[in-house]
């Protein structure tokens, strides 16, 4: 099974500066946080060699992972390795520093949620004999101001405030072992110079497109529009919850890796 890693670095400044204290992998969406819930998905979609990158400077989501993480982790039979970086590696660089034995590598965001199926992007990647794949959707933007088409001089359509669905990558991706020996060991390294590097050496980039719910949750005003989102489609987003009876059991676990009674 293709190992997985989940990238819980970065300063979360925006979710800071709007007025959480929370580090951004520990916002809970409906009760849950954002990097449980990811890491979830992986587990209850059968990926069982799972990696958390996250911030040396940030201890919370350190000791997040080493506990409930953990639990749950061992609960669903997979294995779960921390990785503390010292210094920021990007989006991107912490994938340098995961052994995959020669095998692809998924990559998933605990600040995206999203109820793609992991496994076919996985078997997308593959049959494409692709260097690197990533997730891609329409995203709708509305634009702030009046839009107008102009011709000869005049205006012939005036539109407000339209809407504007963009290509965009979902921040998803799988890498092969070529993507990931071309990422500089130990450096800040972002998803675009991985992909730009890629393709100046001629390597097949493949988009996985699908139109499945998604959200990037970067601020407050993100996060209710993730509750809303998860509240209006329950069921899509079944993997990143558990059974009550499960997630007493995990919780027990948890207590008991602490030490506690």
């Amino acid at each position: 099974m293709t190992a997985a890693l989940i990238m819980a670095g970065g300063q979360g400044e925006r979710m800071r500066i709007t007025g959480a204290s929370t580090p951004k992998p520990l916002v809970p969406i409906r009760g849950i946080p954002l990097l449980e819930r990811n890491l979830l998905v992986l587990l209850r979609s059968g990926f069982q060699d799972i990696t958390v990158a996250v911030p040396a400077q940030i201890p919370e989501i350190a000791q997040f992972v080493s506990g409930r993480c953990q639990a749950l982790t061992a609960m669903l039979g997979g294995r779960l390795s921390l990785l503390e970086e010292t210094q920021p590696l990007g989006n991107i660089g912490a994938a340098a520093e995961i052994d995959v034995a020669g095998d692809d590598l998924l990559v998933t965001y605990a600040d995206n949620l999203t109820s793609l199926d992991l496994n076919a992007m996985v078997d997308h990647h593959r049959r494409a004999g692709a260097a690197l794949t990533s997730a891609v959707h329409f995203e709708p933007f509305r634009i702030p101001f009046g839009e107008v088409d102009v011709r000869d001089g005049k205006i012939v359509a005036y539109r407000e405030k339209p809407v504007h669905r963009v290509l965009v990558s979902s921040g998803l991706f799988v890498l092969s072992p070529k993507a990931i020996a071309s990422l500089p060991r130990g450096q800040h390294t972002a998803v675009s110079w991985l992909a730009n590097r890629l393709l100046e050496s001629e390597e097949t980039i493949a988009a996985f497109f699908h139109e499945d719910p998604w959200i990037d949750v970067n601020d407050l005003a993100a996060v209710g529009r993730a509750e809303q989102l998860l509240a209006d489609r329950a069921g899509a987003f079944a993997l990143q919850e558990l059974p009550l009876d499960l997630a007493l059991h995990g919780a027990a676990q948890q207590r008991s890796s602490e030490g506690l009674p």
